[in-house]
């Protein structure tokens, strides 16, 4: 493989003096030098504005003006502040935060102001609904890729990192067979990412990493119910990663009355329930009565075909079908 001065500059702080670097060249002054990147920089701004035919001429850029990654001023017309991610997703209310703080710097001045959330790695759909309610626009990995791949451009910074993102890309779309799913982190998102597209959008469903003690795990959780003896019981998948073993569907408890007893009392009854809609549940190795406890793992969950491909129809038939184990369940033993 090539070397890629991206595979070794990882930080947020180096992908933010790409994007500098590359906006930079939309100004006016900039294009004769290379006109193809003064292209796309321009279309990487239109898309911020959402303007396909907007005209640029003054571009003007700072990094980390009060804690804002970068800000551009167009044209004298718009203010657009970038909160550029990688792999951290929001915490500290810092986007309310920067915006409060721009909104009052800009009152006096005519600048349109635009928000921008820029994740060139995965994060869950329901964390970006979150920050889209929060005034800022998604700009996705996919959305740079589309406009990276529009014309060839002749440079090698540009080259690395439009590289950089395509294999990120391509790990990630790589989750139809398992054998990525357990043994590499994107794909697993890529998964999860396409689980929560097949469940919809008025499913509440979020993804994540969990740490423990045991090494933490990546895991989907979704379909939060309640029952007798039980204020939480819901649907979880939990990869370890490194061995097929290593990634469950599972139900959780949590917020429970009782102790071990409870767990296998629970699992008795919830067993026959599961049965009768087609699905075999397994006691885990040990119960752990915590917050939060494993309470049944489905048996056989992840099946693929001859070439290794998860069979999505089938996994998606399954958690249906655990849904509505969990649905019933929680009639017979009303909480």
């Amino acid at each position: 493989m090539i070397p890629n001065i991206f595979k070794w500059a990882t930080s947020e702080l180096s992908q933010d003096a790409f994007f500098a670097w590359l906006l930079e060249w939309a100004d006016g002054n900039n294009y004769e030098y290379n006109l193809p990147l003064s292209n796309i920089s321009k279309d990487i701004i239109r898309l911020f504005i959402g303007k396909i035919n907007y005209e640029i001429h003054k571009v003007e850029i700072w990094r980390q003006w009060v804690n804002i990654d970068i800000t551009i001023e167009v044209n004298d017309e718009y203010a657009i502040f970038i909160e550029d991610k990688k792999w951290a997703g929001e915490h500290s209310n810092q986007l309310e935060k920067y915006k409060e703080i721009a909104l009052k710097e800009y009152a006096n001045k005519h600048h349109q102001l635009i928000f921008i959330y820029l994740k060139t790695e995965n994060e869950s759909m329901y964390k970006l609904k979150k920050i889209e309610e929060k005034g800022y626009k998604i700009i996705s990995r996919s959305d740079l890729l589309e406009l990276f791949t529009k014309e060839e451009i002749v440079n090698d910074i540009f080259i690395d990192f439009k590289d950089y993102l395509m294999e990120i890309e391509n790990q990630t779309k790589s989750y139809r067979k398992l054998e990525n799913v357990v043994n590499n982190g994107r794909a697993c998102q890529g998964f999860y990412m396409e689980i929560q597209n097949l469940l919809g959008k008025g499913t509440f469903s979020d993804w994540g990493y969990v740490p423990n003690k045991s090494g933490g795990f990546l895991g989907l959780w979704y379909h939060w119910k309640s029952a007798h003896k039980i204020n939480e019981i819901h649907i979880q998948i939990e990869n370890s990663f490194h061995s097929e073993d290593n990634i469950k569907l599972v139900i959780k408890i949590a917020d429970y009355e009782g102790d071990a007893r409870t767990l296998y009392q629970i699992l008795n009854q919830i067993i026959p329930v599961a049965k009768k809609n087609g699905l075999n549940l397994i006691k885990p190795n040990k119960f752990r009565v915590a917050e939060k406890s494993t309470l049944a793992i489905v048996e056989n969950a992840f099946k693929k075909d001859n070439n290794g491909d998860i069979l999505m129809d089938n996994f998606y038939k399954t958690l249906k079908n655990l849904e509505k184990t969990i649905d019933d369940y929680c009639i017979q033993y009303p909480a």
